[in-house]
């Protein structure tokens, strides 16, 4: 008996040392997880025969709450990579196609079109009545996306159309029947943002139409990791794999030159005051290469020479076709390569030549009075001489201006200063703009002087980025290249190389504006083109004329 009654005793002071540990446990635990004691709570109200249903079905409950929150996860991953079914956002029906086994080796591009007219109106020397999404839209998207998927490019392309209109299914349809197959598609129509009525009544909400340019940003930021090009343009500009490949290939060089770039130089900031002692070729600092990207211009067709023509009195620069020989060629007559830019397949569009000559492209925005010539540091084995292209000006550091050789230098244009910042017949604003993931990134953490990408925020920005900011400033990109509020004053630079400088034009191909500006504007391409030649054999004779000075 007594045996059995010490092993009782010793099994009672077990069960008591086990309950008090783990009432140590549960305490610290509710210390430190607050909600354990409303479980507790809980529990304790419920009737003892329930008790063990209550633990039951409370384990049970958050077993299926996590397996919930889990399956919420999988389909959000697969709505981000594009695998699976077609998923609905808030932002549209998403067709997108990146696949990342295949990302290792493929461009990832994602081309966002924002449009605001189904049909235009006549405004601004357009075709009133005429289908904009049937004539000008759906041909000129095809035209650039066939151009990307084929060979050599292989490039892996998704279509994201953002829209002013409500966009009807059937003409949707429309949109996704002629997209070549693999190739994304994804639509935010009725994107026009609503802000505040401030002419009339502050009070009211009205569509803002000039901020549906803004709204690509929103779709960038949402999808960045996922592409390695980002395209935004107006829909009526043709973008070509050209000019994708040209501008990554650009840009690949230009991120080389920065790496081995010295930080410093003694002869930075250059003199821009006086373009007779501007520097134009030798040796850049990070800070300068670190804005340099390529650029693009926006160029027409004529359409009939004898109604609208182009310009009659060139700038007196004479035009040299005779180029000399380039590290991989480009020698002898050149002229630009209208199949580039401007050689288009638009059936639904009769009044859109399919191959016009060089003869006929036409530049508006733009003449050889706006250029500085800068040859890059000798290190450079893919661009030489470049064309420095206007828009940088206000806040711009010193240290990081980039001077070049005035095609006035030599006085011909008497006694007219050289051209700076953003006058609006110079600047060639672009109709949109392209950029690669890592320079968006740089540019939004640090190069721009207030966010590029959401969210856009006081001080830099007022209502969201509605109060003031034109189309122009958001799709025209002069927040890209210029120095306005919030800008980038990112320095456009375009090769001179004949084989690559058509790769700079880009067509805006409604062809209004020879029909709404003046016949003197009318710069022909080409004829600017060999301008350039001109100025650039100028420039390489003063740089030897001074190298042989410092020699001696």
């Amino acid at each position: 008996m007594n045996s059995i009654t010490r092993s009782d005793s010793n099994s009672s002071n077990d069960a008591l040392c086990t309950e008090a540990r783990f009432h140590r446990i549960w305490s610290k635990w509710k210390r430190r997880i607050p909600a354990l004691k409303k479980v507790e709570e809980t529990y304790l109200r419920v009737p003892p025969r329930l008790r063990i249903a209550f633990i039951t079905v409370w384990l049970l409950w958050k077993v299926c709450t996590l397996i919930f929150f889990l399956y919420l996860l999988f389909n959000m991953h697969l709505h981000l990579t594009g695998s699976g079914s077609d998923s609905v956002s808030s932002i549209g029906e998403s067709t997108l196609s990146v696949d990342y086994e295949d990302s290792i080796t493929t461009t990832r591009v994602l081309y966002i079109i924002t449009t605001l007219s189904e049909f235009n109106n006549g405004l601004r020397r357009t075709i009133k009545g005429q289908d904009r999404l049937v004539e000008i839209l759906i041909p000129v998207m095809v035209n650039g996306v066939e151009s990307m998927i084929v060979p050599p490019f292989h490039y892996q392309v998704d279509v994201f159309l953002i829209c002013a209109y409500e966009l009807q299914p059937e003409r949707e349809q429309l949109i996704r029947d002629s997209l070549p197959p693999n190739v994304g598609f994804q639509v935010w129509d009725d994107a026009v943002p609503l802000g505040y009525d401030n002419r009339n009544s502050k009070e009211k909400l009205i569509p803002n139409t000039r901020a549906l340019a803004r709204q690509h940003r929103y779709v960038i930021k949402d999808k960045f990791f996922h592409y390695d090009m980002f395209l935004a343009f107006e829909d009526d500009m043709v973008i070509k794999a050209d000019h994708i490949d040209h501008f990554m290939a650009m840009s690949a060089e230009l991120d080389r030159l920065r790496e081995s770039a010295p930080m410093e130089l003694p002869d930075v900031p250059e003199t821009l005051d006086e373009p007779t002692k501007m520097k134009f070729f030798g040796e850049m600092t990070k800070g300068q290469l670190d804005r340099a990207v390529p650029g693009f211009i926006r160029v027409e067709v004529l359409l009939n020479d004898t109604v609208h023509s182009g310009q009659r009195k060139p700038l007196p620069i004479p035009p040299d076709f005779e180029f000399e020989d380039h590290a991989g060629g480009g020698g002898g007559e050149r002229h630009i390569e209208p199949e580039i830019c401007c050689h288009v397949n638009m059936p639904t569009s009769p009044r859109t030549p399919p191959s016009p000559p060089a003869d006929d492209i036409i530049i508006w925005e733009s003449n050889v009075k706006a250029f500085t010539l800068r040859e890059l540091p000798p290190a450079s084995n893919y661009v030489n001489w470049t064309v420095v292209m206007l828009g940088p000006g206000k806040k711009e550091k010193e240290e990081e201006k980039i001077g070049g050789y005035w095609s006035g230098r030599q006085g011909a244009f008497g006694d007219e200063k050289r051209p700076s910042g953003g006058p609006p017949d110079l600047i060639a604003q672009q109709g949109g703009w392209m950029a690669t993931q890592t320079q968006i990134a740089r540019m939004n953490d640090g190069l721009c002087m207030g966010s590029f990408l959401p969210p856009f925020d006081p001080p830099s920005y007022y209502g969201d980025g509605q109060e003031s900011m034109n189309v122009e400033f958001w799709s025209g990109s002069y927040q890209f290249f210029t120095g306005v509020k919030s800008g980038c004053n990112m320095q456009r630079l375009m090769s001179i190389h004949p084989d690559h400088f058509s790769k700079h034009l880009i067509y805006h191909v409604a062809n209004n504006k020879q029909r709404q500006l003046a016949q003197e504007r009318m710069v022909r391409a080409d004829n600017l083109f060999a301008q350039l030649n001109s100025v650039q054999k100028m420039a390489q004779a003063e740089k030897e004329k001074i190298l042989l000075e410092h020699s001696q």
